[in-house]
């Protein structure tokens, strides 16, 4: 395959394109993991929108396989858009080729003229956002990045996207359930890759090894939302909550040297508000040392139980929805 297909590979990666045919069929590659046996609740999990209404949901279970979106008597008009909504830890997949009916045309989805890139852990890959009992655990089959305060954010300022983000990681630890430092899941190691995974490649490519080219995407917004993991280290320790801060600042430094113009919003709160001090603390401290004005916080309300609460304590799809109209309003603000 090399990168003669496109490649899926962090969550919400995939392509847009406006289409006018009676028939549209998609070849998608899986990953290694589909050469054996496909665990069907871990695989890549892909989505198909035609003018927003999803037309596929399903999880891709060969090396090569042809899906049909539609077909139709008569042409079918507007946009289309595939997404690989579940994390590239657990899956990858590609885009080999786009078929369409003799007479049918396509062309690139328009540029938005609004771009904001989105940092983050589990919450913003959906993790669990399919299931509402809490006290199931991952599933790929479960998660879903198109019903995340991330994603619905894009949506509500017309906006192009990019995710960065990668369950159970953190700035200075990955969640830890022992006590220790976890820096086997640190997500400045792979800000500037086209993603990471635990143990699939696709095609021999391993994402973690590949750079991001910043110059192909440049954001207006970029949006952090980190620090629920490193809370499971940090447990409101005066030393380890300066390390954190320490660890959180010179992320931000990588942040701005690939990104010397966006403005930058430092978020937390919807999985807990320990850390919330901490960071609008760094946003101030940041601010003074660098003499960069375009870095400011926000506080996310903590889930309500009310609003459910989805796998391994999750937000529920209504508690994305509430974070995005709070992102949303900020972003407008700033705008």
């Amino acid at each position: 395959m090399g990168f003669d297909s496109l490649l899926m590979c962090f969550s919400g990666t995939g392509a847009a394109f406006e289409v006018n045919a009676k028939r549209l069929d998609v070849e998608f590659i899986g990953d290694s993991n589909t050469n054996g046996a496909v665990d069907l609740d871990n695989g890549a999990r892909v989505v198909v929108f035609v003018n927003g209404e999803r037309k596929l949901d399903k999880i891709i279970s060969k090396s090569k396989e042809v899906v049909t979106i539609f077909n139709e008597k008569k042409p079918v008009s507007g946009e289309v858009e595939i997404l690989k909504v579940s994390e590239s830890t657990n899956s990858l997949a590609g885009i080999s080729k786009i078929i369409l009916d003799k007479e049918g045309s396509i062309k690139p989805a328009a540029k938005k003229d609004l771009k904001i890139e989105f940092i983050g852990d589990s919450i913003t890959c959906g993790y669990g956002v399919d299931d509402p009992v809490k006290e199931n655990h991952f599933k790929t089959s479960t998660e879903d990045n198109t019903k995340t305060y991330a994603y619905k954010t894009a949506k509500a300022l017309g906006a192009d996207y990019s995710m960065v983000c990668l369950s159970g990681f953190g700035i200075l630890s990955g969640y830890t359930n022992n006590g220790r430092k976890n820096t086997n899941s640190l997500l400045p190691k792979y800000y500037e890759k086209l993603g990471f995974t635990w143990n699939t490649t696709i095609n021999g490519i391993n994402p973690g090894n590949k750079d991001w080219n910043f110059h192909q995407f440049v954001p207006d917004f970029i949006v952090i939302n980190l620090g629920t993991n490193d809370n499971s280290y940090v447990k409101k320790d005066e030393e380890k909550t300066e390390e954190f801060k320490s660890a959180y600042k010179a992320f931000l430094k990588q942040i701005r040297k690939n990104n010397p113009d966006a403005s930058i919003v430092c978020s937390l709160g919807m999985m807990g508000t320990d850390l919330c001090k901490a960071v609008e603390e760094v946003v101030e401290e940041y601010s003074a040392e660098t003499g960069d004005n375009k870095v400011t916080s926000l506080r996310f309300s903590n889930q309500n139980m009310a609003d459910g609460i989805a796998a391994d304590w999750h937000p529920s799809e209504k508690t994305h929805e509430k974070a995005a109209l709070v992102l949303t309003s900020k972003i407008k603000r700033l705008l």
